[in-house]
Parts: structure tokens; sequence; C-alpha cells
């Protein structure tokens, strides 16, 4: 299908429909909006430094998705309401278009890709110099992570050895300098090519951290990294999961325990970098006198866990435990509260806060901007932790347990718990197959498992072994990264339902296939001839 594009560039402006309409060129530099150089005369490495550097996008998929998942629910009237929070937990499609919502996602990123875009024929026109090189694979490395979030949720999910035939989303590779640009929204497959493409082109081209001031701001080699882990495992190629976080993560070496019960070391390479780079649950926010000491900490540029943090304007920071639809302390006791049942038989580290009815996990810190320094109103920033240490290391445990190295899939798993569980005894809270077998057993006797009921990834036919396996990293995964997003993701890919309930005990559920698990395609794409997705296949009653 072919659509097309209208945009106009003058100076600092773009038209641009795919990405909402007019947009002011602007980035955020320390968390505040500044209007940049004038963006059609970057003429020297230092201005396009500057402008791959703003060309981050500032919106948040976590606050889009945070509500459809399977860890929120209806805590009743008197909690704030917004539509970005409200009508994915129905299932609704979202028509309101400010921060958090589809449509401002939407906006941001193919933004984002526009300004990279730029950047990138700013350098071609220079010559692109040999200082310039690490800026430009920067640029690409941003230009596929944001196609990448966004044909991962405005089109069909990347079906492992599937044909991958349906709409993916425009691939846009070329600064949009016409009155009347034409695309090709193409396939998922080709979408999903052009990303490797460009990682495959610029990933071992990215400079070394000395290249930035705050480094972490930046897809730096182990950021870029981290991102093509996450990439392979939505796509399914276990074995370049492996590849790539291998190059963030240290791979465990020093073993202690009985056969059958062997423990990674504690003076292992694995565990040591895994106490140095994760966030530290057992030690800072143990000590922590407060959730905003944590939230503070958790976002910061000097925390080792973060490999990628992002700015962005979202209502999570103030909102996230006040919502309407959202954790509750049932929610917490049956996933990562102290006394939360798991494997190893310990309790888990994190600590959660609550307020009435409102329960959450501190991570997200405000920083309110006003609009003017005379103004009263503004815009609220959240600083997001978009890539960290722990994905990485459970990206490859997974990816070990998909190749049957249920061994090394392990072995991670216990390095990952050393830093999560309280008082942690390598004898009394390691993780052997013994022990997985027993925690999931009763799971598994359910016929009406996802596992068995929707075969994602041929899981029917697995071993018992195998769906303990990733049934133990998806609970690991859920409870790491509450809220920051990646649990859809999880859903889908897994193919689990998930039920909401209201305050009234009426209760729903979203089956694996049902077209909602798409986001649509905002309004203002449709104008420039994109389709939207389809609304047909609804396996759902309606609420």
């Amino acid at each position: 299908m072919k659509v097309y594009l209208k945009n106009t560039v003058m100076n600092k402006y773009i038209r641009n429909i795919l990405a909402g309409g007019l947009i002011l060129l602007t980035g955020c530099n320390n968390f505040l909006d500044e209007v940049p150089d004038d963006r059609t005369e970057i003429d020297s490495t230092s201005k396009l430094a500057k402008l791959i550097a703003d060309a981050y996008p500032k919106a948040s998929y976590a606050a889009t998705l945070n509500s459809r998942v399977d860890f929120v629910t209806d805590k009743g009237a008197g909690n704030k309401e917004y539509a970005s929070n409200t009508d994915p937990f129905f299932w609704r499609d979202v028509t309101d278009d400010q921060q958090d919502t589809p449509t401002y996602l939407w906006q941001k990123f193919y933004f984002s890709i526009a300004e990279v875009n730029h950047a990138l024929k700013a350098a071609e026109e220079m010559g692109m110099p040999k200082e310039q090189k690490p800026y430009v694979a920067e640029a690409k490395i941003i230009r596929a992570f944001s196609h990448f979030i966004l044909v991962s949720l405005y089109a069909k999910f990347y079906e492992w050895k599937g044909a991958n035939d349906s709409p993916g989303i425009p691939y846009v590779t070329e600064p949009e300098t016409e009155a009347i640009a034409q695309y090709d929204r193409e396939t998922v497959a080709q979408t999903y090519e052009k990303i490797e493409q460009d990682i495959v082109e610029s990933i071992d081209k990215i400079g070394p951290d000395a290249t930035y001031s705050v480094p972490r701001y930046h897809f730096t080699q182990a950021a870029a990294h981290a991102f093509a882990s996450r990439f392979y495992l939505y796509k399914g190629d276990w074995n370049n999961v492996i590849v790539h976080a291998n190059k963030v993560f240290p791979r465990p070496t020093e073993f202690v325990g009985e056969e059958g019960a062997k423990n990674v070391a504690v003076t292992d390479q694995a565990t040591i970098y895994a106490k140095n780079n994760f966030q530290p649950w057992l030690t800072t926010y143990a000590n922590a006198s407060g959730s905003s000491e944590i939230k503070i900490a958790y976002g910061a540029s000097s925390n080792m866990s973060n490999l990628l943090l992002t700015e962005m304007v979202c209502r999570m920071s103030r909102y996230a435990n006040s919502w309407r639809y959202g954790t509750t302390a049932d929610d917490l006791a049956v996933t990562l509260d102290k006394k939360a049942a798991n494997v190893t038989g310990g309790s888990w580290a994190y600590r959660t806060y609550h307020n009435d009815e409102n329960y959450y996990v501190p991570k997200f810190y405000e920083l309110f901007i006003k609009t003017d320094i005379n103004a009263s109103s503004g815009k609220i920033y959240t600083i997001f932790p978009t890539f960290r240490n722990e994905e990485v290391l459970l990206n490859r445990a997974e990816a070990y347990a998909m190749l049957d190295d249920y061994e090394a899939a392990i072995a991670d798993l216990n390095v990952f718990c050393r830093q999560r569980i309280l008082d942690y005894k390598e004898d009394a809270h390691v993780i052997t197959e013994a022990s997985l077998l027993k925690f999931y057993a009763t799971a598994l006797q359910n016929e009406e498992h996802f596992m068995k009921k929707y075969n994602a990834y041929g899981s029917a036919a697995w071993s018992d072994l195998k769906k303990s396996l990733i049934l133990c990293i998806l609970d690991f995964r859920r409870n790491e990264f509450m809220w920051e997003g990646l649990r859809y993701w999880d859903l889908i890919r897994y193919k689990i339902p998930v039920t909401h309930r209201t305050n009234t005990g009426d209760e729903n559920t979203l089956y694996p296939g049902d077209d909602r698990w798409v986001l649509e395609i905002p309004e203002t794409a449709v104008l420039s001839g994109v389709a939207l997705n389809p609304r047909e296949n609804l396996l759902s009653k309606k609420w």
C-alpha cells in the first residue's frame, strides 16, 4: 500500500502529517526545551552532534502501555482519570492526542526520525569527515530504535517463523523536502529488515563513552548492544541476542556447590558486574529515607544500571501511583511484594509504597519545567531508563532457554537473584532444575495454561523444564520492569490473555489474536494515506 506524507521544511519548522501536523523543531537539553540553532544550516560537527543529541524521542511507551497489562486494577472513583489511562484499560482506542497517548507517541517518534534524517543529510553534505562518523552511527541507531518501537506497537507483532506480511510502518530514511512525499508502508518483515540494516551498519561505528559529556543520554556501545539484544529477542533470533548481550554483560564462569545445585560464585565476573551495575535495591534503596530518594537515584546518570536514559514529556512521575487504573496491594502481593512467592523461596528486595489504595514502586522523579520564567503552567518531564543492565541479562537468559541451554539460562537467573533476594544464601536460594519444576508444577498442569492453549514459539511441545524456565524469566521480567512498559510486549510475545476487573466486579479478557493488541493509527497519519489498523477480530465481550 502506498501512503503519502505531506511536508515542507522551512527554517525551524517541519510540516509532517505523518508526525501529526505542524511541529516545532525543538529539543530538550538538560530537561529544558530550547530552540536550537537554525537546523537548515548544520555546518559543523558540533552542530551535528547537538542536533543528534536532541533527536531522541520525547514520548513514553511505558505510559502508553501500562494500563493495558495484567498488573492493573480499577481502584475506583476518586483517583486520577485521564483518557490515556482509562481507555486502554477497557481496550478502547484513545482519541486524545495529549502526552502519554498513542497519537502523541506516534508523533514524537516520527519527529525523532525526521530530526535524525535531517542530521544524516547534513553530515553527507559536509562530506562526513572522520570525526562525524560516531555521531552518524548514533543517529542511525536512534532511527532504528524509533522505527522498532513504532512497528512493535502500530503493526502486528513479529511472528517467529511467520511470513510477517501484514502492513508494517513507513520506514523513513530521507529528510522531508517535498510538498508531497510518497512512502510505502511495506510489511512487518520489510520494516524489521530495515531496522536490522541500520543496526548492523552502525553498531560497530559508535564512538567510546568519552565521545559524550554524559554518556547515559546517548546510544553508547553498551546501550546500542542492549537495544540489539531486545530487537533480536522480539524477532526470535536467539543466537544474536546472546552475541549482543555478551558485549554488555560478562558470562558466568565460576561456580560453587554440588552437581544439580550449582550456583554462580560470589567472586565470579558476572556476579561482580551485577552487584556494581544493577539498580541497588539491596543497598542504597534499602536504606533510603523515602520514595523520593529512590526516584531521584533510579533515573540518575550516575546509576550504573542505566545504559540509556531518555527525557520525555510524561505524567508518570506525578500520577503513576494515583491513576484510577493501577496497582493495588493485591496486585503487588502476588508479584514483587516481599511476601510474594517465587522460585528461590526468598523475599524480594523491591520496596513498595502506598497511600490509601494507591500502591507503587518508586521509579520516576518529576521535573516540572515552566513554559517561561513567569508562567504558572509548564510541562512534566520524566527521566526514563530506556535500557538497563537487568534487561540485558534476562534477555540472554531467555535466549539460552529457547536454545535449550538450560544450564546457562539458570546461571544467569542465579546472577539476577543474588541482587534481588533479601539475605541471599547461595545454597538456600539457588535456582535449580528441580526447584523450577516444583514451583511451576501446578501452573503446568492447567490445560488452559497459555503455553498449552496458544502455543507461542511452539511452547505446547516443550519439556516441563523449558516451560518452567520461561515462566520464571517472565515472572522476573514482570517484577523488574513494572511500570517500564516491557510487560506489554512479553504478553504479546507469549500470547498471554489479560483480564481486567472493575471495582463493581465486571471483568473482561483481551485474548491473543484480538485486533486491539495493535495500537490504532492516529487520525493525523490517516489524513496522509496510512490505513487504519483493523478492528474486526474482537474476541472479548463489550464492557
